[in-house]
């Protein structure tokens, strides 16, 4: 049965703007083995969304510098003033709202795909996923992985399957990361990907500004899914 007029042609152009990565065809051999060994990542910390005054900084100053329902009225006199732009800020809004909606409704995503997404936790939800049941996942993400609301069920699922074997939590204050505030606080995490127990215990360090300090007793601490349950 011939396929609808266009229909080759569309899906071709949403698979170039879209960039669509997909591991069963990227890594067969992974796949057929049950998934990844080891998967080291430091993945993007930003929400997805469009942020109306960065987008425009860069095209439009004047839309940029406006604020509130002035720089929408702006905005949405573009369909007149300039058409392109208009369409292209239409374009990259459909990419944002499309994959938020594919976070939220796909299934690929039920610890981590609410509220407002950030993509370091669906990278931490699809990573810890694509792991072989022996498999680990070593990351570098903010520490509201740990603390944040639209995080919790990832967090406590791991504590209950007993996967999560490390949580070091570091303030920036040491620039290890010298372009980010110092006030931004984030963590190595280590993980197994929650079908079979890896640690009894996870390993806790928090408010470490070097990693020197992973090793201090005074900051190092150990819990149990038990000691997480009496705590909350």
């Amino acid at each position: 049965q011939p396929l609808p007029e266009g229909l080759k042609e569309t899906v071709e152009k949403v698979a170039r703007d879209y960039q669509f990565f997909h591991a069963e065809v990227s890594f067969p051999d992974v796949t057929n083995r049950g998934g990844f060994d080891v998967i080291l990542a430091n993945p993007p910390w930003e929400h997805n969304e469009i942020k109306e005054q960065e987008w425009f900084a860069t095209r439009n100053t004047v839309i940029a510098g406006a604020t509130g329902a002035k720089r929408k009225q702006m905005i949405a006199n573009l369909k007149t003033t300039d058409p392109l732009m208009y369409k292209t800020f239409c374009e990259a809004k459909r990419t944002v709202d499309g994959m938020n909606h594919f976070f939220y409704t796909s299934g690929l995503y039920p610890s981590c795909g609410r509220g407002r997404i950030n993509f370091y936790a669906v990278f931490a939800e699809w990573m810890r996923r694509a792991l072989n049941d022996d498999g680990l996942l070593g990351c570098v993400v903010p520490s509201g992985i740990a603390t944040d609301d639209t995080t919790k069920i990832f967090f406590q699922n791991m504590m209950e399957t007993k996967s999560l074997i490390s949580l070091y939590d570091f303030e920036n204050r040491k620039k290890i990361f010298p372009a980010i505030d110092s006030r931004i606080k984030f963590c190595l995490l280590t993980t197994g990907s929650g079908r079979k127990p890896m640690a009894e215990r996870a390993h806790f360090v928090f408010f470490a500004h070097s990693t020197d300090e992973i090793d201090d007793p005074d900051k190092n601490f150990s819990l149990s899914p038990q000691d997480i349950a009496l705590l909350n």
